[in-house]
């Protein structure tokens, strides 16, 4: 028995010795792929633990979802040397919650259009995907700057314009985060979908061209009103609808700006697949992003979403998200222009 003892810790020694020149390996590769690196020795070793912790919760679904327990699966990525709370102060606005329930007319002295009529939800499509009409820009990456808001909001906007115009325009989420202080907004700090509409409806909206993307608030706002693409008539507000509703307002509108819960493992490291996580449903609302259609199939619907994490995160910067469970609470509030 001791001698069986003796083998066994020999080969364990041995398994854990050629596992860690392995993981030091996979590290290495990732801070290559991912731009990373660290002011000294201690710290590196530091979010190689916090990697490698979410490397063993990455690997133990992933293990779940190989026997068929779950129906999407996670991916180590960009946020890997995170903490969740790192994650959530990062990447995720947690005053939504908060700020989508201020009263709009009192703050800005004019009543906000609430969509009163009950949509139609018989005979909805089986599948309504916005990007076969081309009324979908490109996925972009928000980097370390809240301004989800306003990617949603401009991706809202550029489907209604494209409808109209039958072209896609790519607008300007830089001129929103430089100039919409005063409608509550936060440049990179945060803000909400509709405060940026109110911005575009009194002053307009630049091209992306025009004025481009740098992840960071400028001191100054450079909104020049010769080079404004469009100004817009107002915007709608829906607030916790069914998901049948919500289906028919997306069929008959656009894509739709929508406020979701995100601080959690399964958006995360999410890498395909239909997201289903209970857990997800906890959180609170902390983000924004395009709903871009649905597909509704047997035995699981789901809704397709655009993000704004780049293409490295997702299905391509996009994911789906299980239907039918109000999944991370996408019923709560959407929002969309009125051009």
């Amino acid at each position: 028995m001791v001698f069986f003892l003796s083998v066994m810790c020999i080969l364990t020694g041995v398994s854990m010795a050629s596992t860690i020149p392995f993981i030091d390996k996979e590290w290495e590769l990732w801070k290559l792929m991912y731009g990373k690196s660290y002011p000294n020795l201690e710290e590196d070793q530091a979010r190689r633990g916090i990697w490698l912790d979410n490397l063993e919760k990455i690997d133990a679904h992933n293990a779940q979802y190989l026997q068929g327990n779950t129906m999407y699966e996670m991916t180590m990525n960009q946020f890997g040397d995170l903490t969740p709370m790192e994650f959530a102060n990062l990447y995720t606005d947690a005053r939504i919650s908060e700020m989508v329930n201020y009263t709009d007319d009192a703050l800005f002295g004019f009543e906000m259009e609430e969509l009163e009529e009950m949509e139609e939800i018989n005979d909805l499509p089986q599948e309504v995907d916005w990007r076969k009409m081309h009324y979908v820009g490109k996925i972009k990456d928000q980097g370390m700057c809240l301004s989800c808001y306003a990617f949603t909001a401009v991706g809202a906007l550029e489907g209604q314009l494209a409808k109209k115009k039958k072209q896609l325009i790519e607008l300007s989420v830089q001129n929103i985060i430089d100039c919409s202080d005063e409608y509550r907004n936060f440049g990179c700090r945060g803000g909400l979908p509709y405060h940026a509409f109110q911005y575009i409806r009194d002053h307009g909206i630049e091209s992306e061209q025009s004025y481009p993307y740098q992840a960071k608030k400028n001191d100054k706002c450079s909104f020049n009103n010769s080079k404004s693409v469009i100004k817009i008539k107002g915007f709608r507000r829906i607030k916790n609808y069914s998901e049948k509703q919500l289906a028919a307002v997306i069929r008959r509108v656009g894509p739709l700006s929508v406020l979701i819960c995100s601080a959690h493992d399964s958006w995360r490291f999410y890498k395909s697949g239909i997201l289903d996580n209970a857990d997800c449903n906890n959180k609170k609302i902390d983000h924004a992003v395009l709903l871009i259609g649905y597909v509704d199939e047997h035995p699981t619907g789901y809704w397709i979403i655009k993000n704004s994490w780049g293409t490295s995160w997702g299905e391509r910067g996009y994911i789906r998200l299980v239907k039918g469970k109000n999944m991370c609470k996408i019923t709560h509030c959407a929002s969309y222009p009125i051009i």
